[in-house]
């Protein structure tokens, strides 16, 4: 990956991901990667063969010469390339892995030039069905829409941690832990409200009749 706008968006990603496989969505800020933010996309799986792009930068729409939001992502890519790109889209979530491709389109100017990185997500609930996506084309002076074809593909399978996977709560669901420390020495206070107070001393034996004691925890 030589685009430094990509290779930054995939440092971020590492970073966030710690890792792990891939990090949970709710965990990424844009914040971190303003420079970004007009050429990434998040990719949503679904169903087994339905997928929808659910975030999509300025870009990447004056690309496409159209709003992405809720489209396949089989739009991003010409039509002899798309099931390809389909299969690539699912080697992502399921193997998982990274994957970077080299595109290019016709152009009044030639031939326009792109890279494309593509990198897993976790939902909530923990499951890899998003993908974390950016688009880089070589220069801003396009003719819209552009039809990409691919013409490279470079996948890196992960390799998580075992250790650091198996420690890492869901986001949102985990609760703070305690630390180990002696039993606390101060508790609840009983104090009797009402009752026979020589309740306890009386027994069946002297013809007493048991009388109840009610306490709380004030």
């Amino acid at each position: 990956m030589t685009d430094l706008m990509l290779t930054s968006l995939k440092s971020y990603w590492e970073r966030l991901r710690a890792g792990r496989i891939a990090p949970y969505r709710a965990e990424i800020d844009p914040r971190q990667f303003e420079s970004a933010l007009e050429n990434m996309f998040i990719i949503e799986k679904i169903g087994e063969n339905n997928m929808r792009i659910r975030l999509a930068g300025m870009k990447v729409c004056e690309m496409m010469g159209m709003e992405v939001r809720g489209m396949q992502p089989g739009y991003l890519i010409d039509d002899v390339d798309r099931q390809r790109y389909q299969r690539l889209l699912h080697v992502v979530m399921n193997e998982p892995a990274v994957v970077e491709l080299k595109l290019e389109a016709p152009n009044r100017t030639g031939t326009y030039e792109a890279a494309m990185l593509l990198m897993p997500l976790r939902s909530d609930f923990g499951d890899i069905n998003r993908v974390l996506g950016g688009i880089s084309g070589r220069g801003d002076f396009f003719a819209p829409p552009l039809s990409f074809t691919i013409t490279d593909v470079t996948v890196a399978p992960i390799e998580p941690s075992e250790s650091t996977e198996a420690s890492q709560p869901l986001p949102g669901f985990a609760e703070e832990q305690a630390g180990f420390g002696p039993a606390p020495t101060k508790g609840p206070q009983l104090r009797s409200i009402d009752g026979n107070p020589d309740a306890a001393g009386r027994s069946r034996t002297t013809g007493g009749t048991p009388k109840l004691r009610i306490i709380d925890g004030k």
